[in-house]
């Protein structure tokens, strides 16, 4: 069955989806694929990974632009309860992003990542 999302309905379901991740991350003490894949997305980033030693997501993102050796990365901090705020402040309204953000809710919902239909 498909399930039909205008940007407004999917940015509100990316909210949910991303408090379910971090009640996840609490009870697992482990990041799943899917916020990962979610967060690199959203901030172009090189790496996330959740640091439980002080209950906080990093996220590296590349600093240079050149690739000359070693890449520069620069490591951002965010408490585990913001990444809430840091998804909705970082979404993006194009058609690309809006399919990405489709494929992460359908999965999350069992209606399979090809089955969520964008409208406008």
């Amino acid at each position: 069955m498909a399930a039909y999302f205008n940007s407004n309905q999917l940015r509100s379901s990316l909210q949910e989806l991303a408090k379910m991740y971090i009640t996840e991350c609490k009870e697992c003490e482990v990041l799943s694929q899917d916020c990962m894949d979610l967060l690199k997305h959203n901030f172009l980033a090189d790496f996330v990974v959740y640091n439980k030693a002080e209950d906080c997501i990093e996220i590296g993102i590349s600093s240079s632009d050149k690739f000359q050796g070693y890449p520069e990365i620069e490591v951002y901090k965010f408490p585990l309860e913001d990444i809430g705020k840091k998804v909705d402040h970082s979404f993006k309204n194009n058609h690309e992003d809006l399919e990405f953000y489709g494929k992460l809710i359908g999965r999350r919902k069992g209606i399979g990542s090809n089955s969520v239909i964008l409208m406008d």
